[in-house]
């Protein structure tokens, strides 16, 4: 953190404890109603907890740390075994508990984060934290501490019950959690990478001449494994001219990215309604009496990775310049279990670069003249604790606007933020690395030139060389860190119909009035393709997708709002459909691979094109696409990025359709599997919860409600590993067979998780809300499996938010002291 960042933190994070203490009547006549700082005499937490349906816990306390204190107590209380495990994990304990691990994949991580380092960061950080940060994770770990010790460890509420590294967390172990999350994006996606990376002690192997898969490994180069849908829509688009808001973050629905729903109030006042990574403090994403905001994950890049020129016969020696530089060496300890049950110690050694660790990349390996290594944007962001603390207590959307220029903590998100006067703001501020413009014209031309690198772009990978000086990092003004891009420089906009994200570029912000300006290549391309889901986003939000979401009028209801974020409408059948059903139909009785098509034609020609779980040719459609059947006649065309690609390719004049051979080998891939081409969506889609299964809706293929399978979840629970191995079998014995079904159907373990929809109305905030696997990780919860049960069938929550309605609500109520 920079000197002028450290004081803006603290000064900012003290004046937003005022403004919100002061918002509280109760707040300002208790001349104690401040924070409360650890170790002050006489000082103690106390937080009252009430719980309503969906298991969503309202903490109210007089100071913001009785509230810390209460929301720690709820997470001991619904999730004890992620926080423990996500500290154990970057702590590099992994194998001194559970082994080395299949192929030595605890080893590795546990190599790895000793690399990263991001637990001895934190402890270095730890004193530099402003006392706001330290108050509330202090609290925080004070009342999951307490929780612990009101049930005992053999009796905690998860998987890790009477586990040997059950304990106590420190407040620094949970401000060391905190900053790894910041790193989800960048070093966490290269974590097998740093854990293998070895300097080769012969010739070593040579560049491969093919480097097509170079990366396909990389989690970030999967779309849907880190994505999320975000609007936020201002007066000119809303029924009641207020601001609203829908937040769908898609992410994991299992392990260290789960969300728990809360609310927190100080005082009197109404507080913040939303959800909060498991294991954290704060809102993540969520609404108070004026504003809200959600997330998407930016596209643009957290890091960037550094070719080396080796010098020969130093395998650990690197060309920089006309200078020649040494790899920091780092013997490292680790404890490793045994299948004898004892635990010895090994040594292992990895390496370092003067920009971050070594990677071994299978495409790109460690050979004696070239080595790859890392600078992560965030492995400093000392930062986004005060951002997420500052958030969680600003009173309007300007506020909110200025924590983002000041503190500028924000890691990897894009932000959309709506208020009740009806404005809305877009920030893509998520800290990105700042080349020269020396550099990134040398980088736009080797995309165009070298394969490699324009591989690695194309999977959301910036390869630069780093034995150049001059493809370092460089220095602005304002900057949260050396080398990030300033506030200033990054791509913002308000307005009053709308704006949203669904994982592309900042360009299309706003559907019909594109964000442009000089923004670095890093931050994401201008005018480029965009996704189907991005488009179908776009194509709602502006009202002009066929069934015209928001109604003839044009403006959103709250009803309408919920409505089109779980539909699970398909873009590429609303685009393509009918001109299928029509070349299938013109087929006839012909076979086409020996299938008879007439039924999968009548099925499509029914079919609404939406993915709710009654839905019938929903699977169909989706295995159609996976056999290649989306052909463009029209390819996409920047000036109409809603209204391209479009049109089905023409069928050729000779020979067998393409389109249909696809068709054939969809229904063939669904007979395999056990299903018929009528099969409904319920029926093929399916989530295990405690052993039952549940229909799932939403999917893939431009689908708002993305819903689908991803290994992103690094969690060890026995469960869940077990569950991966079973799901995971390929359920066709053709070859020509490629698509997404298994003999057990799609299983979902990821998508839509936290889903919440915010109307301003005259009077305060409305708001519905789905936790799509319910708020706790306990199977024996009821909740665990009744989350999924009302995503399933489309069941809302309506969020009680004033007091009075949180009192009538209320199924339990408990006060919590330490």
């Amino acid at each position: 953190m920079s000197a002028r960042a450290a004081v803006t933190a603290g000064l900012l994070a003290t004046a937003l404890v005022a403004g919100l203490l002061a918002a509280s009547s109760a707040a300002t006549a208790d001349p104690d109603a401040g924070l409360g700082l650890p170790g002050t005499p006489g000082v103690t937490y106390e937080a009252t907890i009430r719980r309503t349906e969906g298991n969503v816990p309202h903490i109210r306390g007089r100071r913001l740390v009785d509230v810390s204190y209460g929301q720690g107590w709820v997470n001991g209380e619904d999730r004890p075994c992620d926080l423990l495990e996500g500290i154990q994990r970057i702590s590099g304990e992994r194998s001194r508990w559970f082994g080395r691990g299949d192929g030595d994949t605890n080893l590795r991580s546990d190599l790895a984060w000793r690399v990263i380092g991001i637990r001895s960061l934190a402890e270095q950080d730890w004193p530099k934290a402003s006392s706001t940060v330290r108050s509330v994770l202090t609290a925080f770990a004070e009342g999951w501490n307490a929780q612990l010790r009101s049930v005992g460890g053999d009796h905690l509420a998860g998987w890790c019950a009477g586990a040997g590294w059950v304990r106590p967390v420190q407040p620094v172990e949970v401000y060391a959690y905190a900053r790894s999350v910041a790193l989800f994006a960048s070093s966490t996606q290269v974590v097998d990478y740093v854990g293998a990376a070895t300097p080769p002690t012969g010739a070593g192997a040579p560049v491969p001449a093919d480097a097509a898969g170079a990366f396909a490994d990389l989690p970030l180069a999967d779309a849907g494994s880190i994505g999320s849908n975000g609007w936020a829509i201002g007066s000119q688009r809303s029924a009641s001219g207020g601001g609203m808001l829908l937040a769908n973050p898609h992410l994991p629905w299992e392990g260290e990215y789960r969300f728990s729903e809360v609310h927190l109030s100080v005082g009197n006042s109404t507080g913040i309604y939303g959800a909060q990574l498991t294991g954290l403090p704060g809102i993540a994403m969520g609404f108070t009496d004026t504003f809200g905001w959600a997330h998407t994950t930016a596209s643009g890049n957290r890091f960037t990775i550094y070719r080396l020129s080796l010098v020969p016969g130093h395998p650990t020696q690197y060309r920089y310049g006309d200078q020649v530089r040494e790899m920091i060496r780092q013997d490292i300890p680790v404890q490793v279990l045994g299948a004898d049950g004892h635990v010895t110690t090994e040594i292992h050694t990895r390496w370092r670069s003067h920009y971050g660790p070594m990677l071994a990349i299978p495409e790109l390996p460690w050979t004696a003249t070239s080595a790859i290594s890392i600078r992560d944007a965030n492995i400093d962001d000392d930062e986004f604790m005060e951002q997420y603390t500052a958030m969680a207590q600003a009173r309007s959307l300007d506020e909110l606007i200025r924590i983002n220029r000041t503190v500028g903590g924000q890691p990897v998100f894009n932000t959309m933020a709506a208020s009740a006067d009806g404005r809305t703001w877009f920030g893509d501020t998520a800290a990105t690395p700042r080349l020269s413009p020396w550099a990134l014209g040398e980088f736009a031309r080797l995309l165009e030139t070298d394969l490699i690198t324009a591989i690695a772009y194309d999977r959301r990978v910036v390869l630069l060389d780093g034995s150049d000086p001059r493809f370092e990092w460089t220095e602005a003004l304002g900057s949260r860190d050396s080398g990030l891009v300033p506030f200033r420089e990054m791509p913002t906009a308000t307005s009053r119909d709308g704006v949203f994200n669904a994982n592309d570029s900042f360009w299309l912000s706003r559907p019909t009035v594109p964000l442009e300006g000089a923004y670095s290549l890093l931050h994401g391309n201008q005018r480029g393709a965009i996704s189907a889901r991005t488009r179908q986003n776009a194509l709602a939000l502006s009202n002009r997708r066929v069934d015209r979401p928001a109604g003839a009028d044009g403006r959103f209801t709250l009803d309408e709002l919920a409505a089109v974020a779980i539909d699970g409408r398909s873009a590429t059948a609303d685009a393509l459909k009918d001109a299928v059903v029509a070349r299938c139909q013109a087929r006839g009785a012909q076979p086409v691979e020996g299938v008879d098509l007439r039924p999968a034609c009548a099925v499509l020609a029914a079919w609404s094109g939406e993915g709710r779980i009654a839905d019938r040719g929903a699977p169909l459609w989706r295995e159609f696409s996976d056999q290649g059947g989306i052909r463009w006649a029209v390819p996409y065309d920047p000036a109409d990025p809603l209204g391209t690609p479009r049109g089905l390719t023409p069928a050729p004049a000779t020979g067998t359709d393409p389109t249909l051979v696809s068709l054939a080998r969809g229904v063939k891939a669904l007979r395999t599997a056990g299903f018929g081409p009528d099969a409904a969506l319920g029926q093929v889609q399916v989530a295990v919860r405690a052993g039952q299964v549940v229909p799932v809706p939403g999917g893939g293929d431009g689908v708002m409600n993305a819903t689908g399978w991803d290994r992103m979840s690094t969690t060890l629970e026995p469960s869940v590993r077990n569950l991966r191995r079973r799901t995971l079998v390929p359920g066709s014995s053709l070859a020509e067979v490629t698509g997404d079904v298994r003999t057990v159907g799609y299983r979902v373990n990821n998508g839509s998780s936290f889903i919440l929809a915010v109307d301003w109305r005259r009077g305060g905030p409305v708001a519905k809300a789905m936790l799509t696997y319910g708020n706790t990780s306990d199977p024996t919860n009821p909740d665990f499996v009744e989350g999924t049960r009302r995503f399933s069938e489309g069941r809302w929550r309506d969020v009680p938010f004033r007091e009075e309605d949180v009192a009538a609500a209320a199924t339990s109520s408990i006060v919590v002291r330490g």
